[in-house]
């Protein structure tokens, strides 16, 4: 799976001795409620909000991180047309063919065997050279249906948000798993 949990570090650092997640959760209690009233029972309102507090920045560390070095950012919002959520996912991806060539840019940074990953370059960096980050965005729309839906509503319950955010994570993993492994299975490309 692209998506870790650090159950081990909730439970540990947690400043009420159960689950520092869940402290989180109660200071954006706000956040699972529809104008001001009860929390949600809205699996894709619920998901979204758990997400959120699970993932930077509002948790730093965060409960919810992903490893797949080429993801950059998963941003998510409920849909205008019905009860789904929208997916946004950034990945990096190689420069495309009309590009490679470009030789006045760098490329992402690939970081050291401790911080793996497409990073931007450094400031220092790009004083001596600027850079051409290429990626893409994916989008997806994930139904209500596929989503966990909170079995504690209207009480939320560090239960039901990490069940949320853990079923979010498999559907976008299955959803992500071939683009990523597509990508890092394509020949490198050397840009210049």
């Amino acid at each position: 799976m692209m998506f870790r949990f650090h159950d081990a570090a909730d439970r540990e650092r947690a400043s009420d001795g159960t689950s520092r997640y869940g402290v989180y959760l109660r200071q954006n209690i706000d956040r699972f409620t529809d104008w001001g009233e009860l929390v949600t029972a809205d699996p894709g309102m619920f998901a979204l909000a758990a997400w959120q507090v699970a993932t930077s920045p509002v948790m730093a560390p965060a409960y919810l991180d992903w490893t797949a070095e080429r993801v950059q950012s998963v941003t998510l919002s409920l849909s205008e047309h019905d009860a789904s959520l929208i997916a946004r996912v950034q990945v990096a991806v190689p420069r495309p063919a009309a590009l490679v060539d470009v030789r006045e840019f760098a490329d992402w940074d690939r970081g050291d065997r401790l911080n793996r990953g497409y990073h931007e370059p450094e400031d220092d960096a790009l004083t001596r050279r600027p850079a051409m980050l290429t990626s893409t965005t994916l989008l997806f729309a994930i139904a209500s249906r596929e989503l966990y839906a909170p079995q504690n509503a209207p009480e939320l319950t560090v239960r039901d948000a990490k069940k949320a955010v853990k079923r979010l994570a498999e559907v976008l993993d299955e959803r992500l798993a071939l683009v990523v492994w597509a990508l890092d299975a394509a020949p490198a490309v050397v840009a210049w």
